[in-house]
């Protein structure tokens, strides 16, 4: 009795299950294009959630070019001010450098009527030395000269009175020096003038020893007075270098010198 009413209740619930799933299908028969549009609606829901999602990020993005632009335009106005600073600054220094270049032309003319001047009281310089120190070559010898009526040899010294030697010298050493100084040369080798017993100093040779060398014979050590009149030589070359002079034969002290006096006269 229990299995038969167990039966008859499954073919119940299998009937029931028959007639619902009749009524199912007839609904959905019936109201099958209200189900696609709820699932249109669904999706068209959710790509429109998208759309917004995006719309949100582009007007994010929208509003940060905007904010940058503001920026940008700020910083351009700026730029703009700075730009007319500049352009002001550079129509004033124009105007500046106009002016500069007049004062310059016109220290230029300046200086240029100095240096005619100072070449002009060199020549009288000039003249004035050589009429205190007279070079005057000998008749009848190639080469020789004398300063005030003393005769100042070339090169060898043998037979030569060493007092008029020493003298010859001493007059020597005191034009060098005296043409240094008018001429604004600083000579390596300096020279102090003392008459008969003047001296020159090698303060840039390396040697033990005094650096002083006697421009006088006797009495004195015959290599030191020959490499101080070396020295001699060598400032008038320097002399002579800074006129632009080219020097044949470092030897000829009074020559060389000569041809400097004529020269700065012949300059003035």
């Amino acid at each position: 009795m229990k299995l038969d009413k167990i039966e008859k209740s499954i073919l119940e619930a299998e009937s029931h299950r028959l007639k619902n799933e009749q009524a199912i299908s007839t609904f959905l028969l019936s109201n099958g294009h209200a189900f696609k549009s709820l699932i249109r609606s669904q999706q068209e829901r959710v790509w429109l959630d998208f759309q917004c999602a995006a719309l949100n990020t582009e007007r994010s993005r929208l509003e940060s070019s905007r904010h940058r632009r503001d920026e940008l335009s700020t910083k351009l106005e700026l730029r703009k001010l700075e730009l007319n600073v500049a352009r002001q600054k550079l129509e004033q220094g124009v105007i500046a450098l106009d002016n500069c270049k007049a004062e310059l032309d016109r220290k230029r003319e300046a200086e240029r009527a100095v240096g005619l001047e100072i070449l002009e009281q060199r020549r009288r310089i000039c003249e004035d030395l050589e009429k205190i120190y007279p070079i005057d070559p000998i008749v009848g010898r190639t080469l020789a000269f004398s300063i005030r009526g003393v005769e100042l040899p070339n090169t060898s010294y043998d037979g030569y009175d060493e007092e008029l030697l020493g003298t010859a010298l001493g007059y020597t050493a005191h034009l060098v020096y005296l043409l240094s100084f008018y001429l604004g040369v600083k000579l390596r080798y300096p020279v102090y003038p003392g008459g008969s017993r003047s001296y020159i100093e090698d303060p840039v040779s390396e040697f033990q020893g005094s650096r002083t060398f006697p421009l006088w014979l006797k009495g004195s050590v015959y290599y030191r007075f020959e490499y101080g009149v070396f020295l001699l030589n060598k400032s008038i070359e320097q002399l002579m270098n800074s006129q632009s002079l080219l020097v044949i034969d470092l030897r000829h002290t009074l020559p060389n010198l000569k041809c400097l006096l004529l020269s700065m006269e012949s300059n003035g």
